[in-house]
């Protein structure tokens, strides 16, 4: 039986990515336009997330191109997103889960890693993809480097500024994607239990990272509320707990 989509979920991400785009494109001010690639980066990264957990409902077919397009907005291929993704939620912290690397040292190793981890992404990816998967990886990893190019060439200011944000971001994902939604501080806890009125797919990967293992099915902007089993709960308990 077929899942029915989750239009509200669906709508949310395509807004924050839109609106980020636009601020990104039509304001002038150099840290407007940077704040603006940041959030562009992040709302893409939790839409893929969502796509690589088919947890929107929708089509296979349609999910596979929207998994390919939204993973471009970080420059990344979001079928090797979704193939590491899977090895992270089957073997947490194992010596072969990339994405989880960063939480198995401190924070300063993981930022120190972070270089290297990336690229190890992008080769496991290639590594471990098979059939029409591989050709979706190299397609898309092709795609990233051409607009890569081009943006170069143009020298489009707003664009050069979200190629260089995603460089970073990638650059540095071992520690924000990675250990820091599994060791937060508490400091960081305590920011975003006062954020989770936002539902944010960021917010919740801190505050309900155990509960996106548990039911991974569930779009991450649903997880607000909700146990370390995926249970919901009242949003005044899952404040206090």
């Amino acid at each position: 039986m077929a899942r029915r989509i989750e239009w509200t979920h669906l709508v949310t991400h395509l807004a924050k990515l839109t609106f980020s785009l636009l601020v990104l494109l039509a304001w002038p001010h150099p840290v407007v336009g940077l704040v603006a690639a940041v959030s562009f980066f992040l709302a893409g990264f939790a839409l893929t997330h969502d796509l690589a957990h088919g947890a929107l409902g929708l089509p296979r077919t349609l999910n596979e191109l929207a998994l390919s397009l939204a993973a471009q907005t970080n420059l990344v291929s979001g079928h090797t997103m979704r193939r590491l993704h899977a090895r992270h939620h089957a073997r947490p912290l194992v010596p072969d889960d990339v994405e989880g690397a960063g939480a198995t040292m401190s924070v300063w190793q993981a930022l120190r890693i972070g270089p290297r981890n990336a690229l190890r992404y992008r080769l496991e990816g290639l590594k471990g993809a098979r059939g029409a998967e591989r050709a979706w990886v190299i397609g898309e990893t092709l795609l990233s480097v051409g607009v890569v190019l081009v943006v170069l060439v143009t020298a489009h200011v707003a664009a050069l500024t979200w190629v260089v944000t995603c460089l970073a971001l990638q650059a540095t994902m071992a520690l924000w994607a990675s250990h820091l939604p599994h060791r937060p501080p508490a400091l960081l806890v305590s920011l975003a239990r006062h954020l989770e009125w936002t539902h944010s797919a960021v917010i919740a990967s801190f505050l309900h990272h155990g509960a996106h293992h548990a039911r991974p099915w569930v779009p991450c902007g649903a997880l607000a509320g909700r146990d370390e089993r995926g249970r919901p709960l009242g949003l005044p308990s899952a404040a206090s707990a």
